[in-house]
């Protein structure tokens, strides 16, 4: 289990905004924090079928791909901006690990009707 701190460590790394050995600023934090709040509360807007989890603590399953989606986020505060339809481009493929990883599929197999 992670928290918002270990997300926001890695993100900054993730970015080349942190090397090996520092560690992330008030203002930085505070913008990467932000922008972590804002993205959940977007994705459990719909109800928990996405965001299964508390706010702050982040399940290892789904840790990397917050990493990935959160990056995208706020990497142009950091001068990296990416074009809009590029940004949506690649925010679209994160959702989908998301999605992936917390869909449940049906087997596909015939089950038996139970009246009660």
């Amino acid at each position: 289990m992670y928290d918002t701190d270990d997300l926001v460590e890695a993100v900054l790394r993730h970015i080349a905004v942190l090397d090996a050995t520092e560690t992330p600023d008030a203002d930085d934090a505070t913008l990467v924090t932000q922008a972590y709040t804002a993205k959940w509360h977007e994705l459990t807007a719909h109800g928990m079928e996405v965001t299964y989890w508390k706010l702050d603590e982040i399940p290892e399953t789904v840790f990397l791909v917050l990493r990935d989606l959160i990056a995208l986020e706020v990497r142009g505060a950091f001068g990296m901006p990416l074009p809009a339809q590029q940004k949506e481009d690649e925010e679209t493929l994160i959702l989908r690990r998301l999605r992936r990883h917390v869909a449940v599929q049906s087997s596909g197999r015939a089950t038996k009707a139970s009246f009660m």
